[in-house]
């Protein structure tokens, strides 16, 4: 050939190479029967949508289906009908020049077949910048690695399918996301089992979503894809949308005929719900959703009714969190992180609630394995990847078994007090020790005490209390050292008739009855009368000074507030009819008179009082301050606060140190969501008495505090070019930074660390506020905000 025409065929043949046809998304599989399965890919471009398939390697059978245009390329489904149930297949898909490796799959098999299985479930993968190929890494090194390691290589044999309570991509308008970010990094998994996700807030209701996903369409009219349920063996798999105008009435009515109807279907043992946003919310409160709570209520009533555990699995918080309800055999699970932004403790509004055993702000994914026997079971395993600063190889860090028929616990038996008259400033109910014929090995997993001022009426007790026997909150068991068989109760009133009563409840959420009520009465109390004037907000503010923001004495409901707790008035530490985010107000009470007990060092002072908000996100909280007669700070309380929506007595017992002469109750609202600022606080009270009352010194915090973390400057702010944290007095090593938006999503900025400070720089940021914190070998060590202009 004359060199002449090399550039023109080099040209010719770069053209035709440019236009030759990609496989745009590797096949991955939708909605799975044990006789039908649906495979789907995307490529470039052409028409042809073939799938040969067959029980062997040389597959042998061809089956055609549909296309559709799908942003500049071309999307593929086959239905693939006439399978045999629980039986591997082979199979790859053909368009044109495209054709697929070899991959394999294994239909679901009838409930009457009695098969055990295995299901994964992860959720917000959504791509983080920080760490781009996080996603990738949960399901290489991560869920792939795990079966193969534990179960043998082959992953259809060992997992029945992927569970996604939403958030798959960062902005779901953003047609390459959906490749880049969701299908590739896991089509090594996708295209071997079927994949059942539910819509998360970052999915924005896109068109995307409905053309990539054949979900089941049996929801209803009109929202068929949006909520839908699946069978597989002995579980129902029902998918919700908990996102914004579609968390209605009317899903929770398809919901309510759903679940009667599984009610009556023998083949099913157990319900798994799964939706995007959670109710409650230990380590991001703002995230909560009523939508979810009220989801909640109708898979408890049905558990009760019908004798079938249930699960409601969710993300929306980046950690995962596993609860339970309290009196139904309900389990609440956050699958979070497979790839967002981890949400660290304290970096945003956190609080401990009962429901919750466990929390942990790492990356990670769920397996939950089924069986199907004569004692049909469910056990949950969290296998952790770690967090942003520590990687952790697959490490089993949490887990659960539930089983279809409950296992009995014996009936607690109270020993004291019983008949007898105790001091009203605390009290320690005891009872026997856990058994439970039934199941010789079970353990002691939960107690409920009830208190009550009528002998036949327990349904509005003076004291409740629901304790379990771990709470991992914050990187710490706060219940390692309760056994669970006995609790302090604070606070009764004087010369006083009261009821109590105990039921126990085993690991795997089996309850034993209620014991029978016992009685006992209060006498006279050592402690001195309530020192505070004007404890709950009867004389408007007299006697409280403002220091900070907003607060307001109201009558029941104005403003659109509630009902104060008792009286005609109850204090709103941030304001309902005028708003603050953030207030704070004082009271201080003077001790002069008991300057000789005090100084004596062993006097102590029994403080708290009724605290509530309206939705459970605004949070009130108290402590006390210790001045001298100069008004020397000496020390302070620990801070008590809830995120309840109704009221709820918090208190707390400590030594006041020696030359203590002014003892200062501080209130502190916070506002985490919406317009009004709900820290509501009512019935305070301050009492001083000596060492005679024997409580051991342990606290009355019901409901802890969260984490609070030093606030760090930033200089000059808002920042110009660039500017600086200090780390000088921070005394750690390993220090990260960290930034995100008013939205809360992590940002990428250019960061320099330097001997005694972080430079952070202004780059293309662009302008608006910026939240930052500062890490030390994984812990929070401080945190702030700055401005771009």
């Amino acid at each position: 050939m004359n060199k002449k025409w090399l550039p023109l065929v080099f040209v010719i043949f770069l053209a035709f190479s440019l236009k030759a046809q990609l496989l745009n998304i590797h096949p991955y599989l939708q909605d799975a029967s044990p006789h039908s399965i649906f495979v789907l890919w995307e490529t470039s471009d052409g028409e042809e949508s073939i799938v040969e398939w067959g029980l062997t390697d040389t597959l042998g059978m061809t089956t055609s289906g549909t296309f559709m245009p799908n942003n500049g390329g071309i999307l593929h489904e086959v239905n693939l009908e006439g399978l045999e149930s629980h039986t591997k297949y082979y199979y790859r898909v053909i368009t044109g020049d495209v054709v697929s490796a070899i991959n394999n799959f294994k239909t679901p098999p009838h409930a009457s077949a009695h098969e055990s299985f295995r299901i994964i479930a992860m959720s917000d993968m959504q791509r983080d910048n920080a760490f781009p190929d996080k996603f990738q890494e949960i399901i290489q090194e991560g869920i792939l690695h795990y079966l193969s390691d534990h179960f043998g290589d082959d992953v259809s044999d060992h997992l029945a399918l992927v569970m996604i309570p939403g958030d798959l991509v960062d902005n779901g308008n953003n047609f390459a996301s959906w490749k880049n970010e969701f299908f590739n990094p896991a089509q090594d998994l996708f295209s071997q089992v079927p994949i059942y996700p539910v819509l998360g807030n970052h999915e924005v209701n896109t068109p995307f979503y409905f053309q990539y996903f054949r979900l089941p369409e049996n929801g209803t009219p009109g929202f068929e894809e949006h909520w839908w349920y699946k069978d597989y063996g002995n579980v129902r798999i029902i998918g919700m949308d908990s996102n914004g105008s579609f968390a209605g009435q009317e899903q929770l009515d398809w919901l309510e005929t759903v679940l009667d109807e599984t009610c009556g279907s023998d083949s099913i043992d157990f319900v798994f719900a799964q939706l995007h946003h959670p109710f409650k919310s230990e380590l991001w409160t703002p995230g909560e959703s009523d939508f979810t709570g009220d989801m909640i209520h109708r898979l408890e009533q049905f558990t009760t009714d019908c004798g079938k555990p249930s699960i409601h699995f969710f993300g929306h918080t980046h950690a995962y969190s596993r609860g339970q309800s309290r009196d139904h055999k309900h389990l609440w699970i956050n699958v979070a992180t497979a790839g967002g932004a981890i949400d660290n403790w304290g970096e945003f509004p956190n609080f401990d609630y009962d429901e919750f055993s466990v929390s942990q702000d790492d990356y990670g994914f769920v397996s939950v394995e089924i069986t199907d026997d004569d004692d049909p079971k469910i056990v949950i395993k969290r296998i952790s990847r770690g967090d942003q600063d520590v990687l952790i190889d697959n490490e089993l860090t949490d887990s659960l078994v539930i089983r279809l028929y409950p296992s009995m616990v014996s009936t607690p038996v109270p020993t004291s007090p019983i008949e007898e008259e105790v001091r009203p400033e605390c009290i320690t109910l005891k009872a026997n020790a856990f058994s439970s014929p039934a199941n010789p090995s079970g353990l002691h997993g939960q107690t409920h005490w009830q208190v009550s001022s009528d002998a036949n009426d327990f349904s509005s007790p003076v004291f409740e209390s629901w304790k379990n026997y771990e709470n991992w909150y914050n990187e710490v068991d706060t219940q390692a050292e309760d056994n669970l068989t006995d609790e302090i109760v604070f606070g009764l009133s004087e010369n006083s008739s009261f009821w109590w009563r105990v039921r126990y409840r085993d690991r795997e959420l089996n309850w034993s009855d209620w014991s029978t009520s016992v009685f006992f009465t209060t006498g006279t109390s050592s402690l001195s009368p309530n020192l505070l004037i004007n404890p709950g907000a009867e004389d408007s503010l007299t006697s409280w000074i403002v220091l900070e923001g907003v607060v307001e004495a109201l009558t029941a409901n104005v403003c659109d507030g509630v009902s104060p707790h008792s009286g005609d008035r109850y204090f709103i530490v941030g304001g309902l009819c005028t708003e603050s985010a953030v207030a704070r107000c004082i009271q201080d009470v003077y001790v002069d008179t008991y300057a000789d007990s005090i100084d004596n060092g062993n006097f102590k002072v029994d403080f708290g009082g009724y605290l509530s908000d309206y939705s459970g996100q605004d949070l009130p909280e108290m402590k006390l301050i210790f001045l001298d007669q100069d008004s020397f700070e000496l020390g302070t309380s620990s801070t008590l606060s809830t995120l309840s929506n109704s009221w709820l007595q918090v208190n707390e017992r400590v030594l006041i140190p020696k030359l203590t002469r002014i003892i200062q109750m501080e209130l502190i609202g916070t506002r985490n969501a919406g317009t009004d600022n709900d820290s509501y606080f009512d019935d305070l009270f301050l009492r001083l008495g000596g060492s005679e009352v024997d409580c051991d010194d342990i606290s009355g915090v019901t409901y802890p505090f969260a984490p609070r973390i030093p606030s760090l400057d930033i200089i000059p702010n808002p920042i110009q070019s660039s500017s600086f944290i200090s780390t000088r007095d921070l005394k750690a090593s390993g220090i990260k930074l960290f930034v995100v938006d008013a939205n809360g999503s992590k940002v990428n900025c250019t960061i320099k660390y330097e001997a005694d400070k972080i430079v952070v720089e202004k780059g293309d940021l662009p302008a608006g506020a910026y939240f930052f914190w500062v890490r030390s070998h994984g812990i929070i060590i401080g945190n702030g905000k700055f401005l771009v202009l």
